[in-house]
């Protein structure tokens, strides 16, 4: 194709008038074109958030589509005022059915996107257009209380400081302000960027500089429902998947902060989607963590980067993008993309496999000890046999000294190092138990849930627990391989809070989501427990205060008791193949 058409803020008018700037990239003088379209609310006309992600528009139209790159509502050049999620579904719809009747098109539309613009990729998906063909959703969520919002119970603070001070860069332009309120307000802006560790330190979490912060009010929303209510259900693409039948191709990474959606997305479209969704959608997870995709090292897990066959973003992406519309939306007559494609981290390589997850044994791993097994000079260790009569564990946990976020599936680049890093530091506090299995002599795989079951006793009304699966190296380099977190108000659920009795023994459910990882011969396995990760997560004052509420002078040090006996066997299920 030698000539492209770019048309560029086309208005393009809602249900309810208001209009969303747009531009199209298609092939000049060419008819019936497959469309995709991309709905960004990052600035359609920055071409690096626009090409860095998925597919560069450019490519696409040599390929013979016709793209469709959307300013969302509220943001840059579209009008309307920015609500996160709210609209998406409807403006996703609309903005399907008007690609659709062009006369450019040829009437099957796909949509794509990462981030959040992959939340307007599912949006559109659960509102249903006729014209809607194929989607692809990348590093994003689905149930956007659980893993973007609230993890296990607990608020995912960091992302959210970084996410909300993002958005608010744009957001402050369109402020009923004087020019001069302008000015101090970006200004303030701009000293957060400088001092992030400040405002993740500010308590209340809810009142900080940033939340409070005109530009930045729309996580004060969110405060306000911390359970999973209607207000989450209203926009939960898990759902709301009944009768829908679009196929998805699903992608995310091992360290993605939104990992868990991804998870949660393959499920419910097996179990409630129609039978051509649940039969022909595809997932691919690598050892990414959510950045990389960005950056020019797209094979990155942290500080590892597992070689161009491992590349992500568009070194990987666009092509796949690119076969799959065309199957879905042009002529193409063979999909060669695995339903199931796997990154198998430790073996370092890719795997397939019919469903997600793979075959596997969920075989618990107990926690024992002398008890003494604070830090890793303790004498906790980690084995399959079951526990007997053990003496408790027990650690001091204090909201004023956290245990500070180090790797795993975080996103806050100003404060610490998604992915893999080495936790051999963290593993020297003595409100750390870690517990260690015998050296390997031979490599235990694994692919699937992970998930730990602790039985506590704490002397507060609430506290978190927070559990994390290491690789111990033969070197002494703690690879963090998957985490979790429950907040234990919510250990019966998160519909409504329970809070504890001082001194009674509960059961806490974590879970650790999925991974692919081996473990080498001569390598150990290890589960670190502990009670905050901080500031990936806001710190539990160990108080019956609502969440986000509370000052230090309110908060309490927590005793926290880990029990491993047979009538309390504390262990960690690992889905070993």
């Amino acid at each position: 194709m030698d000539e492209i058409s770019v048309e560029r803020d086309v208005s393009v008018e809602m249900r309810d008038d208001v209009e969303l700037a747009t531009d199209i990239y298609r092939p000049r003088g060419a008819e019936s074109c497959p469309t995709i379209v991309h709905r960004n609310p990052y600035d359609k006309s920055n071409a690096g958030s626009v090409a860095g992600l998925i597919v560069n528009p450019l490519d696409a139209v040599q390929e013979g589509f016709a793209v469709v790159v959307q300013d969302t509502r509220g943001r840059f050049k579209s009008e309307g005022e920015w609500d996160p999620f709210v609209h998406e579904a409807e403006d996703g719809y609309d903005t399907v059915e008007w690609a659709a009747e062009q006369p450019w098109s040829n009437g099957r539309v796909g949509v794509y996107g990462a981030s959040y613009h992959g939340v307007t990729v599912l949006q559109a998906m659960v509102a249903d257009p006729p014209s809607l063909e194929a989607v692809f959703a990348y590093l994003t969520g689905a149930n956007y209380h659980r893993g973007w919002t609230y993890t296990g119970g607990a608020f995912e603070l960091g992302f959210n400081q970084w996410w909300n001070l993002y958005n608010a860069m744009d957001n402050v332009t369109r402020l009923d302000v004087s020019e001069e309120e302008r000015t101090q307000l970006v200004e303030e802006l701009l000293d957060f960027t400088e001092d992030p560790e400040d405002i993740a330190e500010q308590l209340p979490v809810r009142s900080n500089d940033l939340f409070e912060h005109p530009a930045a009010e729309c996580a004060q929303e969110w405060f306000e429902h911390p359970q999973y209510d209607s207000y989450w259900e209203d926009i939960d693409v898990t759902a709301q998947l009944d009768g829908v039948d679009i196929p998805l191709l699903n992608a995310s990474g091992w360290y993605d902060v939104f990992l868990p959606g991804h998870l949660d997305l393959y499920e419910a479209v097996s179990e409630k989607s129609g039978p051509r969704a649940s039969e022909e959608q595809r997932l691919v997870v690598g050892p990414w963590d959510h950045e990389a995709y960005v950056t020019v090292t797209p094979d990155r897990g942290g500080e590892r980067k597992f070689g161009y066959r491992a590349a992500g973003g568009t070194a990987m992406m666009s092509d796949l993008s690119l076969e799959w519309f065309d199957y879905w939306l042009g002529d193409g007559d063979q999909l060669d993309i695995p339903s199931v494609q796997y990154y198998q981290m430790g073996d370092n390589e890719w795997r397939t496999a019919e469903s997600w997850p793979p075959e596997h044994e969920p075989t618990p791993y107990y926690l024992h000890s002398g008890g003494n097994a604070n830090s890793r000079s303790g004498d906790g260790y980690l084995s399959p046999s079951e526990p007997d009569s053990e003496s408790v564990d027990s650690y001091e946990y204090d909201p004023a000294n956290p245990v500070p976020t180090t790797g795993g599936r975080s996103l806050h680049p100003n404060i610490d190092d998604p992915g893999i890093t080495d936790r051999s530091e963290v593993e020297t506090r003595d409100d750390v138990l870690v517990y260690t299995s015998e050296q390997l002599i031979e490599p235990c795989e694994i692919a699937g849930p992970v998930d730990a079951t602790l039985y506590v006793a704490t002397s507060a009304p609430d506290t978190d627990f927070v559990a994390t699966l290491v690789d111990v190296e033969p070197d002494g380099y703690c690879v963090p391989v998957t985490e979790g977190i429950r907040r234990a108000r919510y250990r019966d659920g998160f519909e409504e809070e329970s809070f504890l009795k001082p001194g009674e023994r509960y059961e806490i459910p974590i879970n650790m989501e999925a991974v692919a990882h081996t473990f080498d011969t001569g390598h150990r396995i290890r589960l670190e427990v502990t009670s905050s990760n901080f500031p990936k997560f806001d710190r539990n004052l160990n108080i019956a205060a609502p969440v986000g509420e509370g000052t230090l002078k309110d908060a309490q040090v927590a005793t926290q008791n880990i029990f491993h006996t047979a009538e309390a066997p504390s262990y960690v299920s690992l889905p070993v193949r």
